[in-house]
């Protein structure tokens, strides 16, 4: 059942995503919205996007369908072991490469920075870039364990990085000076430690098969790779502008954007992907099978079950998105006026949180159809809309006109896709299940607001306790009542 598949990915997913908030929260607290880490998320930036591109799909949306027919033929022991050889032998030399060549990119990314601030974060980005090694190799692992049917384990790997980076700030900082050097030397040893942590049991799926040095299958797993990092890098070039944007303004910028985008990838990261992660295996043996009907009713399912989560998450987020701010970060080196700056940028970043999410999936379709330069195109059309409206409105806006203009992208790569798909394969929108979750939505908003108000006085602890529990009762007893709980259960 794709619900259950879901919710095992949700678990682990859930898992990592909340002790990644905690290290934003230990973060916060020992950096702030300082010039210094500012520096640090520039010299992050290059590994932080590969992680989103290899980790988050592309490596699993191009490995996956190619494993399953090899797997059918009794080949994909071989294939994998082929794959994994390239992988230890390319990436050390990426490594390598890419730390040598910091003094190169970082200035591209941060030409705003003041020339000492440059120098630490060229610095940083150095020391930073071999993480590329442990997150493409756990990214590997997590794609071969998703083809088996395993999904919580990967999903909960990148705990150990959130760990890792938590421990940086909180105990290895007071260590080194400066001090940002103990947050690299943590995010290097959780990196490592996701590794380590599905060692085990990918060895297992490797089987003890013998593979050839380069199996035949290779060739269509890069012809898929290709232009899905390449997709995945033009989203991820959409932060980079908003970065270099922001390194022109008031220090601190860049940092209040990324506190808020982790709260928006909050609910992205738990949800929307773990549909799509569950999606993919499932999309790809209905097309391997040639049954149009059940991929259909499965691209059906998993389109009503990112509404169903989207939705409220967007509203929910909204409503409540001052006091979370001031609730998690405003301790320590994290200010009021911190506080509300991202809480704009969350706003700005939430009008975008279910085109996201729907990108997600319409994503995961076309690769398992084989069409992963379709993705490519809307991601492309999506980064032009972006720049175009980041170059208007942070003139206006500053950093929430950053945020806001990339909302506003995700709806154009969202609508795209959408169109492009139903010309495909029409008929797996049911309309009436989506008004009903909407309405649900915005019944549950003017109950979390409703109640959120009347606590004002007590402070962001009482607003934030007092509203999530009161929105998602009322929510779930919403999804009851109407039968969606039933529908999105069963997949009828």
């Amino acid at each position: 059942m794709l619900l259950g598949r879901v919710v095992r990915a949700a678990l682990g997913t859930g898992l990592s995503r909340l002790t990644g908030l905690a290290r934003d929260v230990a973060i916060a607290y020992v950096f702030g919205a300082s010039a210094s880490y500012d520096a640090f998320l520039i010299g992050l930036f290059i590994p932080q996007a590969l992680r989103q591109v290899i980790g988050e799909a592309g490596l699993a949306s191009a490995f996956i369908p190619v494993y399953v027919k090899a797997r059918a033929r009794g080949e994909g022991e071989a294939l994998a072991r082929s794959f994994l050889r390239l992988l230890l032998v390319g990436l050390p030399v990426l490594a390598l490469v890419g730390s040598l060549l910091a003094r190169c990119y970082v200035p591209i990314l941060a030409a705003g920075f003041p020339p000492e601030k440059m120098r630490e974060s060229v610095n940083l980005a150095s020391l930073l870039f071999p993480l590329i090694i442990f997150i493409s190799l756990a990214a590997f692992q997590g794609a071969l364990l998703n083809a088996h049917g395993r999904f919580f384990l990967p999903s909960v790997a990148p705990v150990f990085l959130n760990l890792g980076m938590v421990g940086g700030a909180v105990f290895l900082a007071e260590l080194f000076h400066p001090p940002i050097l103990g947050l690299v030397v943590g995010t290097l040893v959780g990196g490592a430690a996701m590794v380590l942590l599905l060692l085990p049991p990918a060895r297992r799926a490797l089987g003890p098969s013998p593979a050839p040095l380069l199996h035949p299958d290779l060739k269509e797993v890069g012809q898929r790779l290709i232009p899905s990092l390449a997709g995945l890098l033009v989203v991820e070039a959409n932060t980079l502008v908003d970065n270099r944007l922001a390194s022109y303004l008031p220090h601190g910028s860049i940092a209040t954007l990324q506190y808020a985008m982790r709260l928006f990838q909050l609910p992205l990261g738990i949800l929307a992907a773990s549909v799509a992660t569950a999606v993919l295996p499932a999309l790809s043996e209905h097309h391997a099978q040639r049954d149009d009907t059940a991929f259909r009713h499965t691209l059906s399912q998993g389109f009503l079950l990112t509404a169903a989560s989207m939705v409220p998450a967007v509203l929910g987020l909204g409503v409540l998105a001052r006091p979370i701010v001031g609730f998690l970060f405003e301790r320590g080196a994290f200010g009021p006026a911190d506080t509300l700056r991202t809480a704009q940028n969350l706003i700005g970043y939430l009008l975008g949180l279910w085109a996201y999410g729907l990108v997600y999936l319409f994503s995961r379709a076309f690769y398992a159809l084989g069409r992963p330069s379709l993705p490519l195109l809307g991601a492309f059309l999506a980064l032009l809309v972006n720049i175009g409206l980041n170059l208007w409105w942070v003139r206006i806006w500053g950093t929430f006109g950053l945020a806001l203009a990339t909302g506003a992208a995700g709806w154009v790569d969202a609508f795209f896709l959408a169109v492009l798909l139903w010309r495909r394969m029409p008929g797996w929108i049911r309309w009436p299940r989506v008004v009903l979750v909407i309405l649900a939505g915005l019944v549950m908003a003017g109950g979390v607001w409703t109640v959120s108000s009347a606590l004002s006085f007590q402070g962001y602890w009482a607003q934030v306790l007092a509203g999530v529990s009161s929105g998602l009762g009322l929510y779930a007893g919403l999804l009851w009542g109407s039968g969606l709980l039933r529908t999105l259960r069963d997949g009828g």
